[in-house]
């Protein structure tokens, strides 16, 4: 017997078997909370300037190079669990596809742009706190936009009826996205937090020493 999906609005029915119609089901699959909607590049340019401007401010830092490295061990990690499949040893599958999206990554993508990416992602998340459903759906996207830096995980097909190919991102399996997304944070997350910290801090001096000089014109006689 069909019952109706429990996101509210939604007129979808769902399986006696579950809480979710078919549309909203994907979406929790895909986007880490049934009421989740995926960032997009777009949404996220905005925070990438964020990112690299608080970079180029602290250029000299020591950090970037310790982050780099950090995100160089967790791939150097990665190939060697891939390393231990291929030698017949088992494994648990949502790690070992974890695993080889990490290393794909790298293989295409510089560290720095890793980096700003969850640099970005935590500013987002810090400014636009509603846009993320969960921690759950907050690491999803970290998965999908880091994994977007590459080409490789974007599927092309022809669409007869529009006459023209379109774009299709591959999806990880909900759990091997789990375990990416807790790499991830884990090791680049330190500075994603103390960056949207700093950028928190900056906003409420701005907004301090607008109230004073709105105090300050309003006493002039």
């Amino acid at each position: 017997m069909a019952v109706s999906c429990r996101i509210t609005g939604c007129r979808g029915r769902a399986s006696r078997f579950g809480r979710l119609c078919n549309a909203h089901k994907s979406r929790d699959r895909r986007h880490g909370d049934a009421g989740q909607h995926g960032v997009t590049a777009v949404h996220l340019k905005p925070y990438l300037k964020v990112a690299r401007s608080r970079i180029k401010k602290n250029a000299q830092s020591r950090l970037w190079g310790q982050l780099e490295a950090r995100w160089d061990a967790l791939v150097g990690y990665c190939r060697d669990q891939l390393a231990e499949h291929r030698t017949g040893r088992p494994f648990i599958v949502h790690g070992h596809q974890a695993a080889a999206a990490v290393v794909k990554i790298a293989e295409d993508v510089k560290p720095r742009d890793v980096i700003e990416t969850v640099i970005a992602l935590y500013v987002m998340q810090d400014q636009e706190p509603r846009r993320f459903r969960s921690d759950r759906a907050f690491r999803a996207q970290l998965v999908r936009r880091v994994r977007a830096l590459t080409d490789r995980n974007v599927g092309r097909y022809w669409d007869p009826d529009r006459g023209r190919t379109k774009r299709v991102y591959r999806d990880l399996p909900p759990r091997a996205v789990a375990v990416m997304g807790k790499w991830i944070a884990e090791t680049l997350g330190v500075v994603g937090l103390k960056v949207a910290e700093l950028e928190r801090q900056d906003a409420e001096a701005k907004s301090a020493e607008r109230k004073a000089l709105g105090v300050a014109l309003a006493e002039l006689k």
